[in-house]
């Protein structure tokens, strides 16, 4: 089975390309808070945006809002220029989701754009 994140660091645009998909498991999400933690330390993140794909992500369970409110404000700590969340048209629930987790972590510089 496939992970349900990718973290690719793109220098030249200076952009983080993350995408999150499915549901994690506890381990994948342990996976996830080791891997982004090793790509955070290797960037000057003010100078870089976070560019999230969840266009393949499924609805939250609120145990899942928790652990994505974690990510929120590590992503917040991280201290990106501008954090983007990219949905489709009908993911109206989790741009909900998204901007309620956001507001809750604390991530003022986020926005979240339709594709």
């Amino acid at each position: 089975m496939t992970q349900p994140y990718s973290i690719q660091t793109n220098q030249a645009a200076k952009k983080v390309e993350m995408k999150v998909g499915g549901t994690f498991t506890p381990q994948d999400y342990q996976n996830f808070v080791r891997d982004y933690g090793k790509m955070a330390s290797s960037i000057d993140a003010p100078a870089f945006t976070l560019e999230v794909d969840c266009r393949e992500m499924d609805l939250l369970a609120s145990e899942e809002v928790d652990k994505l409110k974690g990510s929120f404000a590590s992503y917040k700590e991280t201290g990106f220029q501008k954090v983007i969340f990219v949905i489709n048209t009908k993911q109206t629930i989790i741009k909900m989701q998204l901007g309620r987790v956001a507001r809750d972590a604390g991530l003022s510089n986020h926005e979240i754009v339709t594709k």
